[in-house]
């Protein structure tokens, strides 16, 4: 697995990360990447990487300029993966967190950091994780003004919110919100 754009282009991700995990490949990263830098941007934005898994959507959000990106997972094989990745490359700004992607607030505020408002919410759960559809009205909140939630999820899932935008990719459709 390798990161596909911006200054950490091409880095190999080593494939140490729990085996249940389901990483985008670099042709949904690809797409949605494009996506985000011709309509929202990403160059200085606060990012919330939830169910992170490998952690490579957010080392693609670091490698194209994010001022901070908070990764919560509760796999502590996929935390300590991504703990090794982000002290090898000494990425400061890449928060790696063990918690519960459902109460989000709850694990940024056990390290003792304020609880930021964010640009954009990336959160890709299991796609037999009962009430997907659920994620929506609990993320919002935590979204800055003209903010965007993406969820990644199987294609027949539909949610009673207006999405932004949807985009499909054989098997995973990526679902866009966007808080006004």
């Amino acid at each position: 697995m390798r990161i596909t754009g911006g200054e950490l282009t091409s880095r190999i991700i080593p494939a140490q990360f729990a085996n249940h995990v389901r990483p985008s490949t670099d042709r949904v990263r690809e797409s949605l990447f494009n996506t985000l830098n011709h309509q929202k941007g990403i160059a200085e934005t606060q990012i919330l990487d939830l169910f992170s898994g490998s952690g490579i959507i957010a080392l693609e959000f670091l490698s194209r300029g994010a001022n901070h990106v908070f990764s919560i997972d509760k796999d502590k094989k996929n935390i300590t993966h991504q703990k090794a990745i982000q002290k090898s490359w000494q990425l400061n700004q890449w928060h790696v967190i063990f918690g519960d992607a459902l109460t989000p607030q709850k694990s940024i505020e056990k390290l003792g950091l304020a609880m930021p408002t964010f640009d954009i919410i990336f959160a890709d759960p299991p796609y037999d994780m009962p009430d997907i559809q659920g994620l929506v009205s609990v993320l919002m909140p935590l979204l800055a003004d003209q903010g965007w939630l993406i969820i990644e999820h199987k294609p027949q899932l539909v949610f009673a919110e207006q999405e932004l935008l949807k985009k499909e990719y054989g098997s995973t459709t990526m679902t866009i919100f966007a808080k006004e």
